[in-house]
């Protein structure tokens, strides 16, 4: 199979892709900062508040993530399309 029938058929997942260790740290680094930061918060109010920052920060990433692959798709197919046009 070419790579557009393995897209089609779902056996590439651009979003499975594994993260470095780096990113994984980070990651943890964040969750353990928000589950301090909920530790110590008193009002329920404030708790909510907290738990909505983090969810819109996720939505954030994930919108971010996704234009990015796409720039990065389009930017690939431009360079292959400029390649193929020029000959050597």
């Amino acid at each position: 199979m070419n790579i557009l029938e393995e897209l089609y058929y779902g056996n590439i997942r651009p979003t499975d892709k594994s993260q470095s260790e780096e990113v994984r740290r980070a990651l943890a680094d964040t969750v353990n900062a928000e589950v301090s930061l909920m530790e110590i918060l008193s009002d329920d109010r404030q708790k909510e508040k907290l738990s909505k920052i983090s969810e819109r920060y996720s939505k954030l990433i994930t919108l971010t993530e996704r234009d990015s692959f796409i720039e990065g798709v389009r930017l690939g197919a431009e360079l292959m399309a400029d390649l193929t046009s020029h000959t050597i």
